[in-house]
C-alpha cells in the first residue's frame, strides 16, 4: 500500500513538473478549448436571431398592401433589406445568400380583402439555411396571422357586427401554446449547453490519448512503470490527475458562464452539473486507456480515438433527435459516454426530473468506466514492455 501511495506521488509531481517545463502542454490542456470556448460565446452571443434580411415584392401599392409591409417590418425576426420591382430579381437575391426570404404581394390585394375574398401572400424561403428559413417563415405566419384577423374583422364591422362579435367570429378558436423549455428560443441556451461539453469531451479524449500513448511512443513505459513503483494504477492515475484537475478548471468556467453569465435556465443544483461533468471527464480518460490498449501505433490510436470522440455529437441526438434515428444508429448511439452525458444533463438540469429517471445513463458511464479500468491490466504488459509492439 505505502509502496502505491509513494510510486503515485511521484509519478503525480513529475508530471506537474512536465506540464511547467512545457507550455505547450498546458496551451493544449487549456489555451486551446478556452479560445474555443470564447469562439462559441462570441457567434452565440445575442441568442436570439433578429432581423433576418427578406426581400418584398408588393405588385398592389395601396394603402393596404402598404399596412402589410409595415407590420412585416415590425416584427423583430423580419427586416426588409430590399424592395423589388420583379420576381425573379427577388429570386435571385435568395439564390445569392443577399436574403433568406422574398414576399408577394399580389396586385388585387385590397380589393379582395375590401371584399371579403381570400387574398394570396406569397412567401419565398431558402431552406438550404434550416435555422434563418423556420425563423422567416414563423415570422411571417405570425404577421400574416395578425393582419387577417385584423381584416376579417374590420369587414364583419362594416357589415353591422359589433367589435366583440367581429373578433369572435374572426377568431372563433384560439390557440394557446406553453413552452415548457427554452420558451426565449433563444439559441444560446440551446447550442452553448451542447457545444460547450463536447469541446471539454473532445479535448479530454485527445490529451489524454496523446499522454498514454506517447509514453509508448518514445519507448518511455518502463521509466514511467518503475517510478510508479510497478503498480499500474499508480501510474495511470499519477499521469492523468494533473490533468484531471485542469478539465475540472475548464469545467467549472464552463459552468459559470452557461448558468451564469448566459443565464440558462437550470432545474437543478449547478453543482450537479459540475460534478456530472467530472464524471464525464474521468470516463473519457479511462476510455483513453481502451483505445490505447486495442491500437499499435500511436498514429493508429490517434485517428481511431480522434474519430470515435468527434463523432459523439452527431449521435447525441442534438442535431438530430434520437426518436427519428433508424434503429442501428440508436444502438451506435449507446457507445459513446456523451451521449449519456448530455440526455442526463437535459433530464436534470433542463426538464428538472429526477436524478433516478436518468439511471440507464448512469449505468452506462459506469460500463465505460469498467471498460476503462480491465484495460488497465493491459496498459500494464504494455508499459513493462516500454513501447509498442513492433
Amino acid at each position: 500500500m505505502n509502496t502505491m501511495k509513494n510510486g503515485f506521488w511521484k509519478v503525480f509531481f513529475t508530471e506537474w513538473k512536465t506540464i511547467v517545463k512545457k507550455p505547450s502542454v498546458m496551451l493544449w490542456a487549456l489555451g486551446v478549448p478556452l479560445a474555443i470556448f470564447i469562439l462559441y460565446a462570441a457567434i452565440f452571443g445575442d441568442g436570439v436571431l433578429r432581423k433576418l434580411p427578406i426581400a418584398i415584392l408588393d405588385r398592389d401599392q395601396t394603402a393596404v398592401s402598404r399596412e402589410l409591409t409595415r407590420q412585416v417590418e415590425a416584427n423583430s425576426t423580419l427586416h426588409i433589406l430590399e424592395r423589388v420591382t420583379y420576381e425573379n430579381e427577388g429570386l435571385k437575391l435568395i439564390q445569392t445568400g443577399k436574403v433568406f426570404g422574398l414576399i408577394i404581394i399580389p396586385s388585387d390585394f385590397e380589393k379582395n380583402i375590401s371584399r371579403g375574398k381570400t387574398s394570396h401572400v406569397v412567401l419565398y424561403v431558402n431552406n438550404d439555411f434550416m435555422t434563418p428559413a423556420g425563423l422567416v417563415n414563423k415570422g411571417f405566419n405570425a404577421v400574416v396571422g395578425n393582419f387577417s384577423t385584423s381584416a376579417r374583422v374590420n369587414v364583419l364591422m362594416k357589415k353591422g357586427s359589433s367589435s366583440l362579435q367581429a373578433k369572435e367570429a374572426a377568431q372563433p378558436v384560439i390557440m394557446r401554446s406553453h413552452t415548457l423549455f427554452n420558451p426565449f428560443v433563444n439559441y444560446a441556451y440551446y447550442l452553448c449547453l451542447s457545444l460547450f461539453p463536447m469541446v471539454l469531451q473532445l479535448t479530454v479524449m485527445i490529451i489524454t490519448l496523446y499522454l498514454l500513448g506517447s509514453v509508448l511512443k518514445y519507448n518511455e513505459g518502463k521509466q514511467l512503470y518503475a517510478l510508479s513503483g510497478e503498480n499500474i494504477v499508480a501510474a495511470y492515475f499519477g499521469k492523468i490527475l494533473p490533468y484531471t484537475f485542469i478539465f475540472s478548471f475548464l469545467t467549472l468556467l464552463m459552468v459559470s458562464y452557461l448558468f451564469g453569465y448566459l443565464g440558462i435556465p437550470i432545474n437543478t443544483s449547478v453543482f450537479n452539473v459540475y460534478i456530472l461533468t467530472l464524471v464525464m471527464i474521468v470516463v473519457y480518460q479511462l476510455m483513453a486507456v481502451f483505445f490505447v490498449t486495442i491500437t499499435k501505433d500511436f498514429r493508429s490510436l490517434c485517428s481511431m480515438g480522434g474519430a470515435y470522440s468527434s463523432l459523439a455529437y452527431s449521435f447525441s441526438g442534438y442535431t438530430f433527435p434520437q426518436e427519428g434515428m433508424p434503429t442501428a444508429i440508436k444502438i451506435m448511439d449507446s457507445i459513446f459516454p456523451f451521449s449519456s452525458y448530455s440526455r442526463t444533463l437535459t433530464n436534470t438540469a433542463m426538464k428538472g426530473m429526477p436524478i433516478m429517471e436518468s439511471l440507464p445513463y448512469l449505468i452506462g458511464f459506469g460500463i465505460f468506466a469498467f471498460i476503462g479500468l480491465v484495460s488497465l491490466k493491459k496498459f500494464s504488459y504494455q508499459l513493462q514492455k516500454g513501447s509498442y509492439e513492433k
